[in-house]
């Protein structure tokens, strides 16, 4: 019986060594063009704990609202 409980622990250490060395290898996002980046400058509002937060500069195109709190900021 020892011996199944020493498989299922190694087991499971090889994988979560498995998943950690994955995550390590696996290259982070691009860096963003300095010509699509531009200035702007939107406020944010946690509607959860009331935290603010204001963005001035972003990628063109539609941006989302970021999340705080698992919750989309709203634009105060």
């Amino acid at each position: 019986m020892d011996w199944l409980i020493a498989i299922a622990m190694g087991v499971a250490i090889y994988m979560v060594a498995k998943w950690a060395i994955n995550l390590l290898a696996t290259p982070g996002p691009e860096e963003p063009n300095p010509e699509d980046v531009h200035e702007i400058a939107v406020d944010y509002r946690c509607t959860v704990c009331g935290l603010r937060l204001t963005v001035t500069a972003a990628q063109e195109g539609e941006m989302a609202a970021p999340k705080h709190c698992r919750e989309e900021m709203e634009v105060s």
